[in-house]
Parts: C-alpha cells; structure tokens; sequence
C-alpha cells in the first residue's frame, strides 16, 4: 500500500498561514477522500519512488524509456472528487514540482524539452467534464529539484489559452543545465486559484515525456481553503468642488466582500440616518478596483464622511471619517478650545475640538 492515513500527523485541518489545508496527497500519507489519490492507467512507467521527496521520503514519479522519436509515454495523476465545498470560500490547489534524471540516459539528454510536460485539469462537474486550466513544459534538456525558487500562482477560468503566461495558460521552463547542475528556478512550486462559487471540485496532473532520462516528479498535493481575509483598502479620499463633493476608494482585494456604506455626518457622529449611499462590492477580487460617489446634498459646514465595508457573513470594517470644509465663508479662526473650554493646538489635538471665529461663532471639529 503506497501510503496510510494519519489522523494524528497530518492533521487535515491544519492551519498554514491564512488557510486551511483540507485534503492532501503527501504520497506517504494522505487525507481520506484523497487516499485513493494516484496515477490512472498507470502507465508502465508511472509508480512511487524514494530518489527525492519534499516530504519524506516517497514522491510520484513518470519517467520516460523511448528515445525522443518513440510514441509519448503518459498518465494522469488523479484526485478523487471532493464535495461539500462552500460556495463563498477561495480554494487553491498546490503541489511541488521538480524535473530529476534518476533513469540514466547520457547527460547530454537528460532532462526536459518543450514537448514534455504536465497540464493541471480541473473538473467542477463531479468529474465529468475537465478543462486544462495550465501547462508547465521543459526547455532544452531542463532540470530542477523540489528547492528550485520558481513558483506558479495562476487562476482558473474554465478555459484553456494555449499561449504563454500571463496572457496564456503555459509557462515554459527555464532552459537546461549547468555542467550537470539542475537549474535553480525552475517551476517547484505550483497554486492554481480554484474559481469562486464552486462546490466540488476533481483534479488530474496530466503528464508526458517520450525519451530515457525525462522524469516529472510530485509531491505534496494539497487542497486548500483561504480564510475569508478583510479587504485591503488602498485609500479613501474627498475632493471638494463648486457643487458636490467627490468621495473615492480603491481596493487592491477583496474576500467575500458584500457592500459598501457611506455615511455624511456635519457633527462627527454617525448613526443609521447618516447613510447616503449603499454600493455592491466586487466579492472576491485580486485586481485594483475604484469605486466612487458625488454628493451633491451637504450643507455649507464641515462635513464628515466615514465607509464601512461589509462582508457576507455581516463582518465589518470602517475607515474614516475624513473632513470636507463645505463653508461658504472661511472665517478667521481666534482660537482653538477643548470640550473644557481649554487652548489646545489643532496639530496635536485628538478627538473633537472647537475652532472659535473673530465674528464669535462656534464650529465643532473631529481631529
């Protein structure tokens, strides 16, 4: 039996920087919807072997008999179909990755081309339809271990482009090696962002070769779920013009993001009745994204405006609130004064504090 189930371990819902790994294939182990996890045919040179791992000491391994000209030699590593999944959660599926030469073959071709390689397909439909959301292929005789430095992250769209990254779904490998070395930035780590709103999900690495000395190896699969993080707000600012001001914010990304509130208080203080605005958010997003409002109904004070951002699970975070001076007449301000009828200085001051005027009249300022 190529590997056993340990509970304690390998815990499936152990927590690994913002996520939760709740399937995995570590050859030695694996989760138990993923423990009848393998290769499918499997192909006579398809199997387990102990020549390099991540985990120790077992990875999956392909390895190539022909001679360049022969038919491909090929298979598919395959993960069972894993159901329950929620609908509002970001999932990533992730293994490593490294092109060895283990088999012999003479150095001079030993190694990958661009002919070889693996494709990560995705099936959403209880694996009855499977699309190819990546391909990685070789590059001249290319070669690299499990600690080479290059690192895929790429999002699935249920299509498959057959040109190169980013535009493309192909990233091709550096080329070749160095007096025998293996490259050190080859592709062996490799995330595929699983598309939003799926509750399922199947996936195989499908992989080729076709000549003695070409190897792919795998190890360590996980299926991940994100933590729903806040959204990372970039700015929040206010402009002010002849006859409305123009609240903008941007977001760099957003986690199971609902909606946005607006509010517009002339005292400082918000409440229910000082909502002027309500916009849909994007959900889920890794892009820029500017979101904006005219507010044409203030009165000719100070105006204070403060955006909450609201999740689906109702989770919230506010930001502000951020002063427009909507006066008419900027007066002369004689004074700076506490709640207490105290001088302060308005560069240090925190909280509310009074602007008095030459005229005598009294204007309330949230610092």
């Amino acid at each position: 039996m190529k590997k056993l189930l340990l509970a304690i371990c390998l815990s499936a819902t152990a927590i690994l920087n913002a996520q939760t790994v709740i399937e995995y294939d570590f050859m030695e182990a694996s989760s138990t919807s993923y423990l009848t996890a393998g290769w499918w045919t499997p192909a006579t040179t398809a199997t387990w072997a102990t020549n390099t791992s991540v985990s120790p000491t077992t990875s999956a391994v392909i390895y190539g008999s022909g001679n360049g000209s022969s038919i491909a030699e090929q298979d598919w590593y395959s993960m069972p179909n894993v159901t329950g999944l929620n609908a509002t959660s970001q999932y990533q599926f992730k293994f490593k990755l490294a092109s060895r030469s283990f088999t012999g073959a003479s150095a001079a071709t030993r190694g990958l081309d661009a002919a070889d390689l693996i494709e990560v397909q995705v099936s959403t439909t209880g694996g009855v339809t499977y699309v190819s959301e990546l391909r990685i292929t070789g590059n001249n005789n290319a070669q690299w271990a499990y600690i080479a430095t290059g690192a895929i992250t790429h999002n699935a769209n249920g299509t498959f482009t057959n040109s190169a990254a980013p535009a493309g779904d192909v990233y091709q490998s550096p080329p070749g090696v160095t007096l025998g070395v293996p490259i050190t930035t080859g592709y062996s780590t490799v995330t595929l962002n699983l598309p939003m709103g799926i509750t399922q999900v199947a996936v195989d690495i499908f992989c080729r070769i076709n000549s003695a000395g070409e190897e792919w190896w795998i190890d360590n699969i996980q299926l991940v779920k994100l933590y729903s993080l806040p959204v990372e707000l970039t700015e929040f600012t206010a402009t002010k013009y002849s006859e409305y001001n123009v609240l903008e914010w941007q977001t760099a990304s957003e986690h199971n993001s609902s909606h946005f509130l607006l509010e517009r208080s002339s005292t400082g203080e918000f409440s229910e009745n000082t909502i002027i605005s309500l916009k849909p958010a994007a959900g889920n997003s890794n892009e820029l994204i500017d979101y904006s409002y005219a507010d044409n109904a203030f009165t000719n004070c100070i105006n204070y405006y403060k955006l909450t951002q609201v999740d689906f699970d109702g989770k919230y975070k506010e930001y502000g609130p951020i002063a427009v001076d909507n006066r008419l007449k900027v007066q002369k301000v004689v004074r700076y004064v506490n709640l207490m009828g105290q001088e302060v200085n308005p560069n240090s001051a925190h909280g509310f504090y009074f602007e008095v005027y030459e005229d005598g009249t009294v204007s309330r300022v949230l610092q």
